[in-house]
């Protein structure tokens, strides 16, 4: 299918693409089962090393100086042209025994193995099947794929491993966690992965990269390049669910592995695969209809490239042969392969002493005593009989022992040194080697091994660790031996954005030994920073209940974007704000006792930005067994006339156990209004809306303070939130004006159920301010109150403001307007407008001090003028963010956001003068509302046109005098501190 359409394509290759599968039953739902598409972005987000224009256009010339070469050279023979791939299997399963569940039998892997080389190799048996307008096309690949023959330590391997995963399933966002459960060099070894794949996925490969001309070597995601199957899919299975396996899913993602696209080039008629003899089709095909056509053309469904059952599929073409060797030919890790020390058997030798590690890289345990282990095996064919370990502490010979007993070829030995007292603070190295006395070692290359005792600081509780002072008593843990946590920009960190490739590695830093036994409920407080990326880097936390030894605990593992706290970058990530920071609060109850307890911090490296630590906290938890906390008033009108207020509180149960039994009080002061018990269960973070009693306030204005208490063990926690309410009925006609300088407000009302910060006016943007970057509580809200607004004589009436807020990242203040219904209860009762987040955001970033950029918002309020008299409320609830930001809020006679005022400094304008299009505009911008009174003369003196307004304040008036002659005529408007009058000419 080629449409030479490399200088349209805007397609990016992302390297990866993985089958996807909707299911109901065992009907297929719909045609997308591979999704390459949806990850198509991520390699060019990662490296701008690699396009999808740059690798066709270096694909498309290797494939034309291949097929140049084969024209000039002639036909060489066939065995000649093929290659050998050398295969490990990576069973990663669930504890099942060899042979049941994920744990497959090497039965089924050795079908699979003959598949693919049937179908890499024109010998698989439904050949015959292919319809005759594509028999032709057939091609033989000439890949056959091996079981490696030797580890990448040179021992001999079958090409199969087994372990048990750190988890169930996996999905294709883990699969930088699923490759790291083992790995062999993608450059010497083909890894397949074989495990339970979340749903609806049935595999993924990593497509080739190009080492173009002028540009450094592409991605180099090594550490996951391979090909991942769920076990169902592998090799021969009747009984695997979409369809019958044969195991050509496999097939499906090795095309993928050595460059081919789907058949349809992921895009329909009008993209290409890239490959002239696959016919165009607009989309995949599901079942096997032979008869399918699209684009004008019969389709290719029997390609092993398309979304068929297995059984329908029979050829690869000879573009995509031709494709596929070039990749083979040509791309780094992929020609690697072709030469591999993993397709050749262990080189026998008569002298090869092996040392091979005991323990981890890192050790550590309680009683600062360590007794190094290594274990010698002979992997020669002579027995060997003289040899010594040599044991370094910190480069210093620190022991040498001498053996004479012999090791037969293929037995080892168990060498244990003299313990070791590391009775001081930091991080020891520890080396053996291995010397053959009065011989030579064939190999030598396996003789030296490197381990690191780390000695855990001793620290009390409670414990603050600022790591602006750099890691004091905690120790790194580096795996492999390239960029991991250092003193980064002020705090610690991981410079992960230098080194994105290396995708799965895991960092890991080590807190001191703390005694747990001296707190009652321990909690754990992280501070942290990562910019936003494709893949957030995965935080995890485990405990250690030995001094380091093991950390089997999980406390916390993120998933996801949570741990993300600021905007992506193009360049390396520096926290420079308040709001690039985060905090994780973790109570740790379960480790109450404890008295041996350390920390392990690893951030796995998903090719995001810079990760940093800024602050570790333990202390007391904050989280009592049980408290009920009043999260905020609903429906309650801190103004009101003459009735009861009204009014529901939200709940929370912001403590670790159910409460059934609490109590409210309502209070002026010290006089206690109401008292009541209640019995219901809340459960830990569940929020409820409790219906209040009607509230008969005892002055005209007080502030009601409304308490909840909860006891436990004898001790009873109450919390308070408060109602400051005023009573007003003084009312007012549109149009109205919030004037933000006076400190009153007119008659706009201000509360906030915290007395904390509330709407202030911000002198530097001439606007209300939210103070949202001052809020601290959860949910809090502040409110802002309209005066009670007569719209008897009002058709048409809007609610017109600015607002503006600079979002942070993570963040998310809102805004929200509720109409009060005043003429029949005094409740907040209709919500007519509600944004907050994204939609709220005028503009982005985690700076504080940014200008805030204006948006004019306009709620048409003419459907609720017939309630004669309305009040409105604005109400913004915080998150500790960034501030909100009101200006020019007005209620406006009329429908539709009016012009721009013309002129600021002066209180009235008339335009356009002379009138042209028959309407004359008289725009007020008075600083107080008055009444006034309008006529339109001729110089005669006859009044044309006259009429009369109560209020006159920011009035948008237009006069329609398209039936006046052309000439001179004179505006006469006169107010309380107006008398003007404006010529003006109709032409």
């Amino acid at each position: 299918m080629s449409r030479n359409s490399l200088n349209i394509f805007k397609l990016i290759i992302s390297g990866v693409f993985f089958m996807l599968f909707f299911m109901s039953g065992t009907s297929i739902l719909a045609q997308e089962k591979c999704a390459s598409h949806l990850i198509l972005q991520e390699r060019i987000s990662k490296s701008k090393v690699l396009s999808d224009q740059n690798f066709e256009e270096w694909l498309s010339k290797k494939i034309a100086h291949r097929k140049f070469s084969q024209q000039i050279e002639g036909s060489a023979s066939r065995t000649a042209a093929i290659v050998q791939i050398p295969v490990v299997f990576h069973i990663i399963h669930k504890g099942e025994a060899i042979g049941q569940g994920v744990n497959l039998p090497k039965e089924r892997l050795d079908r699979q193995l003959e598949t693919l080389n049937e179908d890499f190799n024109l010998l698989n048996g439904n050949l015959a099947e292919t319809i005759d307008e594509f028999k032709d096309l057939a091609a033989d690949v000439e890949i056959e794929f091996v079981y490696a023959k030797q580890d990448p330590s040179g021992f001999e391997t079958d090409g199969i491993v087994r372990l048990i995963g750190s988890q169930f399933t996996y999905s294709y966002d883990q699969r930088a966690t699923l490759s790291a459960e083992s790995y062999w060099p993608a450059e010497d070894y083909l890894n397949i992965w074989i495990t339970d794949v979340t749903s609806p996925s049935l595999g993924w490969a990593e497509f080739p990269i190009a080492n173009l001309p002028g540009l450094e070597e592409a991605s180099g995601n090594r550490l996951i390049d391979g090909v991942t199957i769920d076990y169902q899919y592998i090799g021969d299975n009747p009984n695997s669910p979409i369809f019958e396996s044969k195991g050509r899913t496999l097939t499906h993602e090795m095309g993928h592995f050595f460059g081919l696209r789907h058949i349809w080039g992921d895009g329909g008629c009008s993209i290409d695969d890239f490959c002239e003899d696959t016919p165009e089709a607009s989309s995949s095909h599901s079942g096997c209809n032979l008869e399918a056509t699209s684009c004008n053309t019969l389709n290719m469904v029997q390609n092993f490239m398309d979304y068929t059952n297995d059984a329908c599929m029979t050829l690869f073409t000879q573009d995509q042969k031709s494709r596929m060797r070039a990749v083979v030919e040509n791309s780094p890790r992929r020609l690697s392969l072709t030469t591999s020390v993993a397709l050749e058997e262990p080189i026998p030798l008569n002298k090869d002493l092996a040392l091979q590690a005991v323990n981890q890289k890192f050790i550590s345990n309680c009683d600062q005593l360590y007794t190094p282990t290594t274990l010698v095996r002979n992997q020669g064919l002579d027995s060997i009989t003289n040899y010594s370990v040599e044991l370094k502490l910190q480069g210093s010979i620190k022991e040498r022992k001498t053996f004479s007993d012999t090791i037969p070829p293929g037995r080892e030995v168990k060498i244990n040194f003299d313990p070791i007292s590391f009775n001081s603070f930091g991080e020891y190295e520890l080396s053996y080697k291995l010397i053959l006395n009065g011989q030579t070692d064939e190999r030598i290359s396996n003789n030296e091994l490197k381990e690191f005792y780390q000695q855990n600081a001793s620290k009390s509780v409670p414990y603050q660790q600022d790591f602006s002072d750099g890691f004091n008593d905690w120790l790194i843990q580096n795996l492999d031996d390239e960029e991991s946590w250092t003193e980064l920009n002020g705090y610690v960190g991981v410079p992960l954005y230098q080194k994105r490739t290396n995708l799965g590695q895991k960092e890991r830093l080590i807190s001191p030994i703390f005694d747990f036994t001296t707190l009652d409920i321990p909690a754990l407080e992280l501070v942290y920073a990562q910019a936003a990326d494709t893949n957030a880097h995965q935080l995890t936390i485990y405990a250690s209940y030995d001094c380091g030894a093991s950390f089997t605990d999980l406390l916390y593992s993120s998933t996801g974007n949570e741990v993300v706290t600021a905007y992506g970058k193009n360049e390396a990530f520096v926290p420079e704000h308040r709001l690039d920071w985060d905090s994780l609060y973790l109570d740790l109850g379960r480790l109450r006792g404890k008295p041996s307890v350390c920390f392990r911090i690893e951030v796995e490296n998903r090719g995001n930005n810079n990760f940093y630590l800024s602050q570790f906290k333990l202390e007391e938890s904050k989280i009592p067994e049980k408290r009920l906390s009043p999260v905020s008033w609903r429906n309650a009108n801190a103004l009101y006339c003459e009735e009861a207020i009204q009014s529901m509180l939200r709940l929370k149960n912001t403590g670790r156990s159910v409460v059934t039994n609490f109590s409210i009080a309502v209070k002026n002061g010290d006089e206690t209004l109401n008292e009541f018990n209640e019995s219901v269960a809340i459960t830990s973070n569940q929020v409820v809306t409790y219906q209040l009693p009607e509230i008969n306030p005892p002055a005209t204005s007080g502030v009601l303070e409304l308490q909840v208490s909860t006891t436990f063990e004898e001790e009873t926690i109450t919390e308070s939130i408060f109602l400051p309410y005023q009573q007003s009925c003084s009312e007012e006609i549109p149009p109205i004006r919030l004037d933000l300088s006076k400190a009153s407000k007119e008659n706009w009302y201000i509360f906030n159920p915290d007395k904390q910060n509330s709407w202030i006016f911000d002198n530097q943007y001439n606007a209300m301010s939210s103070q949202s970057a001052l809020v601290s509580k959860e949910l809090e809200e502040d409110w802002l109150i309209s005066p009670i607004v007569d719209v008897t004589r009002t058709e048409f009436l809007s609610l017109i403001f600015k607002v503006a807020y600079h979002k942070p990242y993570k963040q998310q203040e809102s805004l929200e307007v509720y109409l009060l219904n005043e003429s029949e209860r005094n409740i907040i009762e209709t919500l007519i407008y509600e944004k907050s987040a994204d939609s709220l955001a005028t503009s982005f970033g985690n700076e504080a001090d940014a200008e805030p950029i204006f948006r004019t918002e306009l709620i048409d309020l003419s459907p609720y003028t017939y309630k004669e008299k309305i009040r409105v409320a604005i109400k913004a609830m915080h998150d500790n963010g960034a501030n909100v930001y009101l200006k020019d809020v007005t209620f406006f006679i009329g429908q539709e956001t009016p012009p721009p005022y013309p002129d600021t400094r002066a209180q009235f304008a008339v335009y356009p003068n002379p009138v042209t299009d028959g309407t004359l505009n008289l725009h007020f911008n008075l600083n107080q509302a008055d009444s006034g009174s309008f006529q339109i003369l001729d110089l005669r003196g006859n009044v044309i046109m006259r009429f009369y307004e109560p209020k006159i304040l920011n009035q948008f008036v237009s006069f329609d005098v398209s039936a006046l002659a052309s000439g001179l005529y004179l505006l006469n408007f006169q107010t309380e501190g107006l008398n003007q009058s404006v010529r003006f000419i109709v032409e």
